[in-house]
């Protein structure tokens, strides 16, 4: 009879879980000062701290709720394309849509942001173009793409909550593009 073990898959969701979790801990037990300090601050400057929130804020949650609702879904999906895209490519893509998402919600909006929410939406639109070969768009990607982010456009414009859809769209646009743009290398 063969043993089954326990294998550590996806060494970047896990890690990318970590520091979320850590984040969410360590910012209940300060009372605020973990958010404060690495979330995405609603400014554009060169100041090193409020450069380090444009890719931070991705760890930080505003409760255990927030968290585990985006940690649900990064399990979901992320191994998945942590398996397609490489451990590297995913880190890259990552922060690109942090940074991206920072900057584009520092630029037009006056809030700041935490959370991991476009980098959910980032996942959830990639995953959809998992099978794509190079000069198709599969038409399940077309139906994701404007349920998400019909739905967050809605949610923006008439839900008053303290969501940000604007960076749930960014993570989704940022999705679509990396899943293109890296899925081409892999598939044609």
């Amino acid at each position: 009879m063969s043993r089954i073990k326990v294998t550590f898959n996806a060494p970047v969701t896990i890690t990318f879980l970590a520091l979320m979790l850590a984040a969410t801990i360590g910012n209940y037990l300060t009372l605020g000062v973990v958010n404060n300090i690495f979330s995405c601050k609603p400014v554009l400057s060169a100041n090193p701290m409020i450069l380090m929130g444009y890719f931070t804020h991705i760890f930080c949650h505003a409760n255990f709720s927030h968290f585990f609702g985006n940690a649900i879904y990064l399990l979901l999906l992320m191994p998945l394309l942590e398996e397609k895209y490489g451990s590297l490519s995913l880190i890259g893509m990552i922060f690109a849509t942090a940074f991206i998402t920072g900057i584009l919600n520092a630029l037009f909006l006056p809030t700041g942001i935490v959370g991991a929410s476009g980098i959910v939406f980032m996942c959830i639109i990639m995953s959809s173009l998992t099978m794509c070969k190079s000069g198709e768009i599969p038409f399940t990607f077309i139906l994701v793409f404007i349920c998400y982010i019909g739905k967050e456009v809605m949610d923006g414009l008439f839900v008053a909550d303290n969501v940000s859809h604007f960076g749930h769209i960014i993570g989704g646009c940022s999705g679509a593009i990396l899943g293109k743009l890296f899925g081409r290398e892999k598939n044609g």
